[in-house]
């Protein structure tokens, strides 16, 4: 029985490393890069326990994070922090069937300013659907959680929770993205990065294809 402990803890050590139920995606921070992650647009490095994104002139966008899952029945979780002055934020989900934008959030660190958003859907018009603000604007990190639970998307950034229900959103969603900057050379950080299916939804996913981001505009 001895001569087999070394096989049975490596045994144990792979079943450790096993994601709990429900959970897609959990990337810390640390090197490697989580299967369900892909550098979309921007420079990435891991750099003080975190991904570092610094926006490249030449893409003419935000350094973006692909997630390789649909916001369907999903929790999205993560810490960001900006290092530099006048930075902003976009959280966009597209839809299954198309590459318009399907739910979308807005976040201003330096005023403490966010925005849920129901982009222009077949005869609708865009339309901000709820507004939070930040009291606190010393903190560094921003915790974030935002649900798409069918109709309904929550959204909650450093403790403070907005919430809007839309039709437009109960409908068979894409991948979404974390895109941050604003500006040529604009960085941000992001770790702890967390995606659960919801209660009663599928728990276990297929991963989307992790297509090439798209090249920029001459």
């Amino acid at each position: 029985m001895i001569k087999h402990l070394p096989l049975l803890l490596l045994s144990l050590s792979l079943f450790a490393e096993e994601k709990p139920a429900g959970v897609i995606i959990h990337e810390t921070g640390d090197a490697p890069l989580d299967l369900g992650l892909a550098f979309h647009h921007g420079s990435w490095k891991f750099a003080e326990g975190a991904m570092l994104g610094e926006q490249v002139p030449t893409e003419k966008h935000t350094a973006t994070i692909k997630i390789l899952t649909a916001f369907d029945q999903i929790k999205a979780e993560w810490k960001m922090k900006f290092l530099d002055p006048k930075e902003n934020f976009l959280f966009v989900s597209w839809p299954a069937d198309s590459g318009a934008h399907a739910m979308d959030f807005t976040f201003l660190p330096d005023t403490g300013k966010f925005e849920l958003i129901r982009p222009a859907f077949k005869d609708l018009k865009r339309e901000v659907l709820a507004k939070g603000q930040l009291t606190d604007l010393t903190k560094d990190w921003h915790e974030v959680v935002c649900i798409h639970d069918g109709a309904k998307f929550t959204l909650t950034i450093d403790g403070v929770t907005i919430s809007a229900s839309d039709d437009a959103f109960n409908r068979p969603m894409g991948p979404f993205y974390l895109n941050g900057g604003g500006f040529n050379g604009a960085r941000y950080l992001v770790k702890d990065l967390k995606v659960t299916a919801l209660p009663g939804s599928p728990q276990t996913r297929a991963f989307l294809p992790a297509k090439p981001a798209p090249a920029a505009k001459k």
